[in-house]
């Protein structure tokens, strides 16, 4: 009996590392706190594709201010955004600002990758500075 006890106290432990590890893969991305989680293949990228990474990244941030006009324009699409913005005003329930959120977090995590790696600075501050400004206006 003890023997089975055994088995079935290994089976248990390995099913919840198991469960464990499939949730560890849940933490990729923004988190609650406004960080941005990289995945294990951006963490391996070089200089070069890093640099490439969050100068696409933030050209995506640049297009996001008009496309939030565009979006505070237009009807809500949901009736959870229609009562957003309802209650919260225009801006609520944008999803072009959760964009750019999820984008701007995603930028400085890769800059700070790139740093750690001793590649030579970017001056992303003033890019960052500068699509903050424009999307000021639609929060």
């Amino acid at each position: 009996m003890a023997c089975c006890f055994s088995r079935a106290a290994l089976h248990a432990v390995l099913l919840a590392c198991t469960l464990a590890a499939g949730c560890a893969n849940a933490s990729i991305g923004l988190q609650k706190d406004g960080t941005y989680t990289l995945d294990s293949s951006e963490q391996t990228l070089d200089c070069g594709r890093l640099s490439n990474n969050i100068w696409g990244r933030l050209q995506v941030l640049k297009s996001l201010p008009d496309k939030a006009k565009v979006e505070r324009e237009a009807a809500a699409p949901t009736a959870v955004q229609a009562v957003g913005r309802w209650f919260g005003g225009s801006t609520k329930g944008l999803a072009s600002l959760e964009e750019y959120d999820r984008e701007h977090a995603h930028v400085r995590s890769l800059h700070r990758t790139f740093i750690g790696k001793g590649c030579p600075p970017l001056d992303i501050e003033s890019e960052l500075a500068a699509t903050d400004a424009a999307i000021a206006e639609y929060r």
